[in-house]
């Protein structure tokens, strides 16, 4: 913790998830009706996990080929 300073790395990454925190926490209290709509588009979270493994894979792939191409 600085006195004088500049905020130490912690207390700036406490400060960032507050900020990101606080509003998501103040939305679930008030339940907003357009974003109760807008959770009900948003696809399940099996979908999105198998979106980001794919994604990931072939990322993965794409790279270790090209790595095994330059030696």
């Amino acid at each position: 913790m600085a006195l004088l300073g500049k905020p130490c790395r912690s207390c700036m990454r406490i400060r960032v998830f507050m900020m990101c925190a606080l509003p998501i926490v103040i939305l679930i209290g008030l339940r907003p009706e357009g974003m109760v709509r807008l959770a009900g588009l948003v696809p399940d979270a099996g979908w999105i996990a198998t979106a980001m493994m794919l994604v990931g894979s072939i990322s993965f792939i794409v790279k270790y080929r090209k790595y095994k191409s330059q030696s």
